[in-house]
């Protein structure tokens, strides 16, 4: 598969993703994800934007005369590394709130586009145990990748030239990370363990991140940022169906 091709067809699912949320039979699910996100988005820039400037500016006071001519350039790096940052915290807590009803709603989408809702196994009890209990491994698994990512950055960091190369990276893995919190739920809907979950992101990986890649832009917007869960969530489950088609539900058709 072409990578290009491949990138470049994954942000159309969040767009489909938008234009779903309108549907009359998806809109009690979609109503408590955007309330959960009000409350957190008021909560983390009251406790992190307005301190941002400050925080930065004490950063790069400690900056040695010989990297003064980098200051500029380290501050925007700063901006980013931080709007990036804001994104993933949001996410993750937005996700480890919202996914017993995240997975709710990716069912739903299922039943509409397929006729017929995912079969987990398990009860409705055990379906939210399990969403929280595999949002918390997701976490340990992005945690010891973000570690390995943060020693790199750190030996890139005072070596000119390459230290531009830090909030691309940080966002290509952020994208990965977003596209696999909004994809596991149609594939916890159906019961897979966290292994299988790996080997099917990386099946179509970079369709994958290009979805990410839109998500993550669009967290970063305000006003958007209050619908894109639940849009994300409805983009996800389309894509998992229509290039998963053999999890055991119909492909999903252009257009639907």
């Amino acid at each position: 598969m072409n990578p290009i091709t491949e990138f470049s067809a994954g942000p159309s699912y969040l767009l489909r993703g938008f234009r779903m949320l309108g549907e009359p039979s998806l809109r009690r699910y979609v109503v408590i994800p955007i309330l959960i996100n009000i409350v957190l988005i008021a909560g983390l820039v009251s406790l992190l934007g307005w301190q941002l400037d400050s925080w930065l500016h004490a950063w790069l006071s400690g900056l040695p005369d010989w990297l003064a001519w980098l200051e500029t350039l380290l501050w925007w790096i700063g901006v980013l590394l931080a709007t990036l940052a804001f994104c993933y915290i949001f996410t993750l807590l937005a996700n480890l709130i919202a996914s017993p009803f995240n997975g709710l709603l990716s069912a739903q989408v299922e039943k509409l586009v397929t006729g017929q809702a995912p079969e987990s196994g398990m009860s409705l009890a055990g379906e939210m145990a399990d969403g929280l209990f595999g949002e918390l491994r997701r976490l340990r698994y992005y945690l010891g990748r973000a570690l390995m990512l943060g020693i790199v950055s750190l030996a890139l960091f005072f070596i000119p030239g390459a230290n531009l190369a830090i909030a691309p990276m940080w966002f290509v893995f952020g994208a990965f990370m977003l596209s696999f919190e909004y994809l596991d739920q149609p594939m916890a809907n159906r019961g897979l363990r966290f292994d299988d979950k790996i080997l099917r992101m990386r099946a179509r990986r970079w369709r994958h991140l290009g979805f990410g890649s839109l998500v993550t832009l669009m967290t970063a917007l305000p006003l958007a940022n209050l619908v894109v869960m639940p849009a994300a969530v409805v983009g996800a489950t389309l894509l998992y169906l229509e290039c998963h088609p053999s999890s055991g539900t119909a492909p999903v058709k252009r257009g639907d």
